[in-house]
């Protein structure tokens, strides 16, 4: 019995190789992060960080998921992003899919930030399946504006 780790039987040529290779690439960009291999995780929510000049801005997709399934806790520079998404499928609905992206499970995120986020200055909102938290700098470390005066 031979093994063809590709779809196609047969003879591959290196176009044929190419495609089958930017399918699967495809598959996995646009089926969500899956960092299963590295972390033990079946999902991580994809995540943005900002630095404005007074705060620092994390937004974090999390679909399907309500402000309650998730908790943060920020402690030593480091921001944790947890939360679970709880399957939508029985067993037998599972044994019954054709096709399967969506991804569901416990997940953590975390975010080193620099020593100027104000931990006591923290907020976060979550509306549509995006969460954004804002840390403020702290106000030591904000830009500040210098009046140059004329010298006569």
């Amino acid at each position: 019995m031979s093994f063809i780790p590709f779809r196609r039987e047969g003879q591959m040529s290196l176009r044929d190789l190419q495609e089958e290779m930017n399918g699967l690439l495809a598959r996995l960009w646009h089926t969500g992060v899956s960092t299963g291999p590295f972390d033990g995780q079946d999902w991580a929510p994809v995540m943005d960080v900002l630095e404005e000049d007074d705060r620092y801005v994390i937004r974090a997709e999390i679909p399907g998921l309500d402000a309650g399934a998730v908790e943060l806790t920020y402690s030593g520079g480091t921001l944790v992003i947890k939360g679970h998404k709880d399957a939508e499928y029985t067993d037998d609905q599972r044994k019954s899919l054709i096709h399967h992206e969506r991804r569901f499970g416990a997940f953590s995120r975390s975010v080193s930030l620099p020593a100027e986020a104000d931990p006591t200055k923290v907020n976060a909102t979550c509306h549509n399946g995006l969460l954004e938290i804002t840390l403020l700098k702290k106000e030591a470390s904000r830009p500040k504006t210098i009046k140059i005066q004329v010298a006569e």
